[in-house]
């Protein structure tokens, strides 16, 4: 069967793709063609959330089981296929594509058809796709303007506790 996935933008109201997949596709190959699709980095970590209808997240595939297999409700791209969770069409997901910043592609299954299809192709484009990073966030991080007084809250005191608590039992002296 291939699904077809209409993919929009909040940052950008001229940007839309169109995907043809097959079902039988993991996530990942999916996350990897729309990043592939997009000029997006593929070092990022990235996430897929099934919603509802009013695009509220339900169900997390991540990239990485960052639980080491120790809770099985987790699911990973690599091992989950698009149709063990996609079933019909007018189904709503996330692609988190931007973690720190929380930025996101909207896909709504559009389409599907009795077919077979050898890998992901894109059959719609329009618009320029948002930048992967956000460049406001980055400028916000830039480490020239960071104080760490500031940043650690500090005013002139320990920021750990106070100095008088004797909780390091080594001499300064003994680290150099």
């Amino acid at each position: 069967m291939i699904y077809k996935f209409r993919i929009i933008s909040s940052e950008n109201d001229d940007f839309i793709r169109e995907v043809a997949i097959d079902s039988h596709s993991t996530f990942l190959e999916l996350n990897n063609f729309i990043l592939e699709e997009l000029g997006y980095e593929k070092s990022q970590i990235t996430s897929f959330f099934i919603t509802d209808r009013n695009w509220h997240k339900e169900t997390e595939i991540t990239l990485i089981d960052m639980t080491e297999g120790q809770d099985p409700e987790i699911k990973v791209m690599d091992k989950t296929k698009l149709d063990e969770l996609i079933t019909e069409k007018k189904q709503r997901l996330l692609f988190v594509f931007d973690q720190f910043a929380e930025r996101s592609l909207f896909l709504e299954l559009f389409a599907m058809e009795d077919k077979v299809i050898e890998k992901p192709v894109c059959t719609r484009r329009e618009g320029e796709p948002p930048p992967q990073f956000d460049k406001n966030a980055i400028e916000e991080l830039d480490p020239d303007d960071l104080d760490p007084d500031e940043l650690m809250n500090n005013d002139d005191s320990d920021a750990f506790g106070d100095e008088d608590d004797n909780l390091n039992p080594f001499d300064e002296e003994d680290w150099y």
